[in-house]
């Protein structure tokens, strides 16, 4: 049932039930269920509408920016539209007057994926990349001066869109190779001071 009345939310705000099982068709990573999650549409004017108010709600009790979970999962268009439409932050917060409010969005973009961060450069995106290769920087696996030419040259986003980190919730726990945690403490600290 995909029915939430406090909001209020029914079935006409939401994709049709499918289950995401091909992460290389672009169509289902934006338009199917992630672990079953009932995946709103952000493409219909109600729903558009529901989330601009509820951000402007939050920008008016003092907030000042988004972070925006699994932005792969939704259209870049549709997410556009949202945020061109959500108000300036409240200046009785001491906010300058016209200020936006800082949005980053979550795009998991390792490379050849169906689904790019360069399609979501409106807003800053999270570089996962950065974690990759920082990583095998300060482990050895890549000379550091190499790091001379780090950043876009390294098919990283550029540094006005990046949201850049050595490690997060995510890939802390992922296994994945080159990713410098707390438990590589000496390596850790260098690359956190790089950065």
């Amino acid at each position: 049932i995909r029915d939430y009345p406090a909001i209020p939310y029914s079935a006409s705000n939401f994709h049709p039930t499918c289950a995401l099982v091909d992460y290389n068709d672009a169509f289902q990573v934006r338009n199917c269920e992630l672990v079953g999650l009932h995946d709103l549409n952000q493409t219909t004017e109600d729903t558009r509408g529901k989330i601009v108010n509820y951000l402007n709600h939050l920008i008016d009790l003092g907030v000042a920016g988004f972070r925006v979970d699994a932005a792969k999962h939704m259209w870049p268009s549709d997410l556009e539209i949202i945020y061109n439409r959500v108000k300036y932050l409240n200046t009785s917060f001491g906010f300058d007057d016209k200020a936006d409010p800082f949005i980053y969005q979550e795009v998991i973009d390792n490379g050849n994926e169906a689904v790019s961060k360069y399609e979501y450069v409106f807003a800053s995106v999270t570089e996962f990349r950065y974690s990759s290769e920082i990583g095998r920087a300060f482990t050895g696996r890549n000379d550091l001066f190499w790091l001379s030419g780090f950043g876009e040259k390294w098919n990283l986003l550029p540094t006005k869109f990046a949201v850049i980190f050595v490690d997060n919730h995510d890939s802390q726990r992922s296994g994945d190779d080159g990713i410098l945690t707390y438990k590589m403490r000496k390596n850790y600290i260098m690359a956190q001071a790089f950065s």
